[in-house]
């Protein structure tokens, strides 16, 4: 009956939705967990609240004001970073945390309704299929941008001095990858919400890294996670009467325990060899 009733209404969009993220997120996320980003991540799915409540407040799209919220957060990162007296980290604390608290204030002074706690908590449930042509369409181009930059991605990642001797605009290739973080975000709010929209983007990548031996074996290994626990989560999160969102998110950190524990003898130091 749980299998059948999955394919129907309300839960076959969750299925489709869970599926969109489920793609992009890992594509996106290796590079992400290759460059060690994950508190950019967490940045971006903070900062975000900016953009949802200007947006909000507006009556504006808010995933429209999500992903302008994410620009700005690529921008300001690249006119900061021109410091050399601050590392990254403190750069992206100082953005993330002053985008959060003007959400904070702009969401504390506005009716909040069920469509806005949907945004930060998510509700997979509630997908509509005009929301989730918007996420294929904005996934899709994100997903192909990967495709198309993978090789100058691979060498700003491995090899800045090599990057830069090539032609590689390092740089700007950083900018890309930010809002390209930016996109999951906004494709992740509908699903589990800004709050867990880092657990899609960091956990099934980094689970992929724990098993994988190259980036395209990395990239595939995430994207089958991705999906596969999406498709659990939301079936476990009807069974159990729990929210999809967080089942999804739950389960994806329990998957990487696992793993991580199976591997754990054969990625001993003498064992170790990085990714090429």
């Amino acid at each position: 009956m749980i299998a059948t009733g999955l394919f129907e209404g309300e839960y076959l969009k969750a299925l489709v939705g869970a599926a969109i993220i489920g793609v992009v997120a890992p594509v996106v996320g290796t590079w992400i967990v290759l460059r060690r980003m994950a508190n950019l991540g967490d940045t971006m799915s903070h900062g975000t609240l900016a953009g949802v409540g200007i947006a909000y407040a507006a009556g504006a799209n808010l995933l429209l004001g999500a992903l302008g919220a994410g620009v700005v957060i690529a921008v300001l990162l690249i006119l900061f970073s021109a410091s050399q007296r601050l590392g990254h980290e403190a750069i992206i604390a100082v953005v993330g945390s002053a985008l959060f608290a003007v959400g904070i204030i702009i969401i504390s002074r506005i009716d909040t309704t069920e469509e806005l706690e949907h945004i930060l908590f998510g509700d997979v449930l509630q997908l509509t299929w005009s929301q989730i042509v918007f996420n294929l369409v904005l996934g899709g181009l994100a997903v192909a941008i990967v495709l198309l930059l993978f090789g100058d991605l691979r060498l700003a990642s491995f090899d800045h001095v090599q990057a830069e001797q090539v032609g590689v605009h390092v740089e700007l290739v950083q900018a890309i990858l930010v809002v390209l973080l930016a996109v999951v975000v906004v494709i992740s709010l509908r699903t589990v919400g800004s709050i867990m929209a880092v657990s899609l983007l960091v956990t099934p990548a980094a689970t992929a890294r724990l098993v994988s031996s190259n980036l395209r074996q990395m990239t595939m290994v995430g994207v089958a996670l991705g999906v596969s626990e999406g498709f659990v989560g939301v079936a476990l999160g009807r069974a159990l009467d729990a929210p999809p969102g967080a089942t999804i998110g739950l389960l994806s950190a329990v998957v990487f325990a696992i793993v991580y524990a199976l591997t754990l003898p054969r990625r001993m130091p003498h064992h170790h060899r990085p990714l090429g």
